[in-house]
């Protein structure tokens, strides 16, 4: 045998000990395979970019009527379906339950909401708009919320864990949800817009701390 393949032998069998001793001291299964897992991350964050741009792209060419209640309601419509997606997204990639549950929770509290919403853009009638100072103001907290999440979702370092992944981008949707509620309960007069945006506000800020829960039991993943 010859220095070169003697050389390549022991490099292919000191590779499949650490991954071996590697995935135990991770806690990782024995048969943790790093090339498939790097490809469900790449096809992972493939559908999360494509949910989140599809999501700022309707909530940007939502038509706007000067009507705070009435827009933010048709706003918050795409961003809930933006989380709808997400969610369905971990739930197709993710591994662990608690994740799991709580992307299934936020599916079916946003879905809810989106009912309520469309309910009340139906029965509302014509929008009756505020003076433009006014709406200038509401508009650009509004754009201001939107870029915040945009930018903060955009930053979280990818990893090799879907679920480590989908509660950390979730953490700031929720929040841009947040913030566009309180905008709307600052800017609104419409009982029903500023219900179900406190409505909003209180569930997302309940779900934000079970994300975090999980994010800081879970762990970072190493890479």
């Amino acid at each position: 045998m010859t220095n070169h393949r003697l050389l390549s032998l022991l490099t292919l069998v000191f590779a499949c000990c650490f991954v071996f001793t590697g995935c135990q001291f991770l806690g990782l299964p024995e048969d943790f395979n790093p090339i498939k897992e790097n490809q469900k991350k790449e096809a992972f964050h493939k559908e999360m970019d494509a949910a989140m741009m599809t999501m700022m792209k309707a909530m940007m060419e939502t038509p706007m009527t000067m009507d705070p209640d009435v827009d933010f309601a048709r706003m918050m419509i795409p961003h809930h379906i933006g989380s709808v997606d997400m969610a369905q997204i971990e739930l197709k990639y993710g591994h662990e339950a608690k994740a799991r549950q709580l992307a299934q929770e936020a599916k079916d509290a946003d879905e809810a909401s989106i009912k309520r919403l469309q309910a009340f853009l139906d029965s509302y009638g014509s929008p009756e708009p505020v003076s433009e100072e006014t709406y200038s103001k509401f508009k650009m907290k509004m754009d201001e919320a939107m870029k915040k999440m945009e930018e903060t979702m955009g930053s979280v370092p990818e990893t090799i864990d879907p679920d480590y992944d989908f509660a950390e981008m979730m953490i700031h949707h929720h929040q841009g949800a947040i913030d566009m509620s309180k905008i709307e309960l600052e800017f609104g007069d419409d009982e029903p817009a500023k219900k179900e945006a406190q409505m909003i506000i209180d569930h997302q800020e309940e779900e934000i701390i079970k994300l975090g829960e999980f994010r800081n039991e879970h762990g970072q993943p190493l890479f």
